[in-house]
């Protein structure tokens, strides 16, 4: 188990990106490991780009931003936005990503001027970065539960089948725990099930 990680987690205001640097942090230290983080937003709270960079067990003077090649995880909550972080990613690296595409205003408002690329092909750009791609249906899934915004719980899920994190499964249920109301502790915990589901592809 590499006891040093770095973590790239993408998606739109509104996600929940946070609340997903939180509960990754939260498990870290309940591990004994030392945590940086970063968060980034863009112009719009909501709608608009939000990036969190983690460094785990690695000494506190490290930075926590993931510059191009650091990271060993990238999770990404909305499709467009994991290939345009790639980048960050290292080429044996995980990408953990929602399936779901978020239209651009740009794409919304041009009556058809401009298409949005298909999941399909944005699979096969990570592929052809990485072997290790992990593609979560979590809208489906927090639809299923009837919380849209366990959708990073799942993820969540996934990444702990699909990775060796220096922190175990129950630090991290146990992390969702403490960074969650009590009364979203079962419909979570339930979430973070149906993540563990998927595989790499």
């Amino acid at each position: 188990m590499n006891k040093q990680l770095k973590v790239h987690i993408t998606g739109m205001g509104g996600q929940g990106i946070g609340a997903t640097s939180r509960i990754i942090a939260r498990a870290a230290q309940l591990a004994g490991l030392t945590v940086m983080t970063m968060e980034t937003h863009g112009l719009a709270q909501r709608g608009g780009v939000v990036v969190s960079d983690l460094a785990i067990g690695f000494d506190p003077t490290e930075s926590p931003i993931c510059s191009d090649g650091e990271a060993d995880v990238l999770i990404a909550l909305e499709a467009l936005e994991s290939v345009r972080s790639l980048p960050r990613l290292k080429k044996d690296g995980v990408v953990v990503v929602n399936s779901t595409i978020f239209q651009p205003l740009t794409v919304r408002i041009s009556n058809g001027k401009f298409k949005s690329p298909s999941i399909s092909e944005l699979t096969q750009e990570l592929k052809n970065w990485t072997k290790n791609v992990v593609l979560v249906n979590a809208f489906k899934d927090s639809t299923e539960l009837g919380l849209s915004q366990s959708m990073n719980v799942i993820l969540l899920g996934a990444l702990a089948r699909n990775s060796n994190m220096p922190f175990s499964e129950d630090h991290l249920k146990e992390s969702i725990k403490l960074n969650i109301p009590s009364k979203y502790h079962e419909v979570n915990l339930k979430a973070f099930e149906k993540g563990m589901k998927y595989q790499t592809m």
